[in-house]
């Protein structure tokens, strides 16, 4: 089965049932697991907070991510994420969120699923 990591935005998609994304819709559809960074439900209480998400996208997340089964998994903050940051150079990527969520995709060895073009133009990751 494939595996790949999420960025905020892709995510936030699949919340909403927008599936922009064939990786999400692989996930949606059993076919694929989607690692999800420990910054981006915070990055979704944030947005949330300020009113451009709506609160229930987190409770779903959250609901998501504790349901055995489902293709959605909440990713760990450890060791070899942090390890991976430090081979992110800050001029490629420079706002630490995005720098996080790559280096989890970076740790794992997997695909990235982001419309960020930092992380896309870095390199550092394969994005999608």
């Amino acid at each position: 089965m494939k595996h790949y990591v999420t960025d905020t935005h892709p995510l936030i998609w699949a919340l909403s049932g927008d599936s922009r994304l064939s990786p999400v819709a692989e996930a949606d559809a059993g076919k694929a697991i989607v690692i999800i960074p420990p910054i981006v439900p915070i990055e979704m209480i944030y947005l949330s907070e300020k009113g451009r998400i709506p609160v229930q996208l987190v409770d779903d997340l959250l609901t998501d991510v504790s349901q055995p089964g489902l293709s959605y998994r909440l990713g760990t903050l450890d060791a070899s994420v942090i390890t991976a940051l430090r081979q992110i150079p800050r001029d490629l990527i420079p706002e630490m969120p995005d720098r996080i969520i790559a280096a989890t995709a970076k740790a794992i060895g997997v695909a990235l699923i982001t419309r960020n073009g930092a992380i896309t133009a870095s390199g550092v990751v394969s994005a999608i």
